[in-house]
């Protein structure tokens, strides 16, 4: 189900400043890059139906809103007295600021309105959730990367989710009922995202996915013992429908048809008229595009569309899929119109392309996924008993280490 795709609230922050965000983003997760630290998932192909009776994991729905690092920081009102300050980090590493900012108690002090959290990391996704008619932008956090000045990324994601809710989430609710006025206040509302064990995947289907107040494209199955892994992590795993396998291509149009308006001057190129192509390329190195094998099918009603929105057509970034008759057809929003993933600095990577091309190929359904639950679910037991025991003998030897 398509949804309204969110703005990034706040102001986007001047290069300079930027800089120092990022410095300290870097310092706070005890790494010496300055690039987006968020991680990437890889697209689920059938072999990853065994990856799922290997090791844990933890599922989740995938929504349809845009993925942003919040940045819970501070800054010097006055000489001495701090208050807190919320950055928005998208996937082209632009920083910005957000007013008024979220105030999130401090978990020592969650009665003390004058402390807040912050030196916090989290990742999630804005969206924009449609109740009884009326549209909320939300917040949804799936992972914690940093939280009150720790750098939790090499964590397991069981252990970074239980931080997350013992010292953000509880501290959050607390305010909420008892300073319901900090919380109306803020730009939007933070929300911790759902999870569930990959054998509920016929609840996930039946019961959360038909009742989500905000669009939907597929499920998220993120592993329980790994840690944080900045860019592309083989244990995040996203399925999509295949109808809903997507690739973000860079649209480039072809020529235009000429005719002689007859001043004189000769042929010019018609721009109202459709061009003679609709090409997608793929990113394959540091930027540089090369042509994909297929084109992007535009009917003449969409091109009237297309003009009609006076945007900039030649260059984006446009998010496509591939029909039934395995034609290429941009994603429409639901006003109809495409699908720019403008919160993007380039198309996918050729390795990405070429992976959701295999998922497609080798596509793995929703019946799929419903005929392996029991053998998820068997796993998943042994799995934890499994882990039991070892638990029980770590604490057998260590008691007889203190004898």
């Amino acid at each position: 189900m398509p949804s309204a795709i969110p703005t990034i609230p706040g102001e986007v922050m001047p290069p300079e400043d930027s800089q120092e965000l990022r410095t300290a983003v870097a310092d706070l997760l005890e790494r010496d890059k300055l690039s987006f630290p968020g991680a990437q998932p890889v697209s689920f192909a059938r072999h990853h139906i065994n990856e799922l009776q290997r090791a844990e994991y933890f599922m989740c729905e995938k929504t349809d809103g845009i993925r942003v690092l919040l940045f819970l920081y501070f800054y010097e009102a006055t000489p001495g007295q701090f208050e807190p300050a919320t950055f928005l980090i998208d996937r082209k590493n632009i920083y910005r600021n957000v007013t008024p900012p979220l105030r999130i108690p401090h978990h020592l002090y969650m009665n003390d309105r004058s402390k807040f959290l912050f030196g916090t990391i989290l990742d999630g996704e804005l969206v924009l959730d449609v109740i009884k008619g009326v549209t909320h932008l939300r917040y949804y956090v799936f992972d914690c990367l940093a939280l009150d000045g720790q750098n939790m990324t090499t964590r397991p994601l069981d252990k970074r989710i239980a931080h997350m809710q013992s010292k953000l989430f509880k501290p959050y609710g607390v305010w909420k009922q008892h300073y319901p006025d900090l919380v109306a206040s803020a730009p939007f509302e933070v929300k911790e995202k759902q999870l569930f064990s990959p054998y509920h995947l016929e609840h996930m289907f039946k019961n959360i996915l038909p009742n989500l107040p905000h669009g939907n494209d597929g499920l998220v199955f993120t592993c329980k013992g790994t840690p944080y892994v900045y860019g592309t992590d083989k244990h995040i795993l996203k399925w999509k429908p295949p109808h809903e396998n997507t690739i973000d291509f860079k649209l480039k149009l072809g020529q235009f048809p000429k005719y002689d308006p007859q001043d004189g001057e000769g042929e010019i190129e018609d721009y109202d008229a459709m061009p003679d192509n609709f090409f997608l390329e793929v990113n394959v190195n540091h930027g540089q595009y090369e042509r994909f094998s297929h084109n992007l099918q535009v009917n003449p009603e969409e091109w009237e569309m297309l003009k009609s929105l006076r945007q900039r057509l030649d260059g984006r970034i446009i998010e496509c899929y591939r029909d039934y008759e395995g034609r290429w057809r941009f994603k429409k929003d639901e006003d109809g119109t495409p699908r720019w993933r403008d919160d993007k600095q380039d198309a996918n990577h050729i390795s990405t392309v070429r992976s959701v091309l295999e998922t497609i190929e080798d596509g793995v359904t929703q019946q799929h996924l419903l005929a392996a639950q029991d053998a998820i679910h068997a796993a998943v037991g042994r799995m934890r008993k499994d882990e039991e025991q070892v638990a029980k003998k770590r604490k057998f030897s260590e008691v007889n280490g203190a004898h």
